[in-house]
């Protein structure tokens, strides 16, 4: 085979995976769906819309990821609460497809000023972040410093009928147990059954 046919081969390899990623990408986004035309709560807060929808597929983490990303840098209506909170789960969504090193970076933009931090955030981020570092020891010191994380007096948790809602103390603490009894697994597992 002359140089001209190799170079051939490898150009129509190239758009074949090109279309294989199309077709992946067509199969996890509902057609005739305007996802960048939802508002903020139906695309990023309700369970069975938005990215969600696209995350609940089989296989379809990247593509949820990136509707994420869409929506975010388009939109300019959007809050830096907003614009966090979607970067975490554009981050949870690459995390789990295992494209960790752009998790991070994204995980590393959610970090809150101290003081606004009474629910132990930050402490959730750093237990991440090692988890996908493989840092044992810091995941050990930030699930610590979580558990230990006191619970602010007087706090009544309503939800939006302002009925009084019970939440685990501190938040995200299951979680954070999940890492550590899988740790050296994917970030997908630890949030199965490992």
């Amino acid at each position: 085979m002359d140089k001209r046919a190799i170079a051939m081969c490898a150009i129509l390899a190239c758009l074949s995976g090109a279309a294989a990623s199309n077709e992946a990408t067509d199969v996890c986004l509902t057609p005739g769906t305007d996802y960048l035309a939802l508002d903020f709560m139906a695309f990023d807060q309700t369970m069975e819309a938005g990215w969600r929808e696209v995350a609940n597929r089989e296989g379809c983490a990247v593509a949820a990821a990136d509707l994420i990303k869409d929506y975010r840098t388009t939109k300019s209506d959007l809050s830096e609460g907003m614009l966090s909170t979607m970067r975490w789960h554009e981050g949870q969504m690459r995390a789990e497809a295992g494209q960790n090193e752009q998790a991070i970076a994204l995980f590393e933009t959610t970090y809150k000023d101290k003081e606004h931090d009474s629910f132990g955030w930050n402490y959730y981020v750093a237990a991440t972040i090692a988890f996908l570092e493989q840092d044992r020891e810091a995941l050990s010191t930030a699930r610590e410093q979580l558990a230990a994380l006191p619970k602010p007096s007087g706090m009544n948790m309503t939800d939006a009928d302002g009925n009084p809602v019970e939440i685990d103390w501190p938040p995200n603490l299951k979680v954070v147990d999940g890492f550590v009894a899988c740790f050296g697994k994917s970030y997908a597992e630890s949030y199965g059954d490992c």
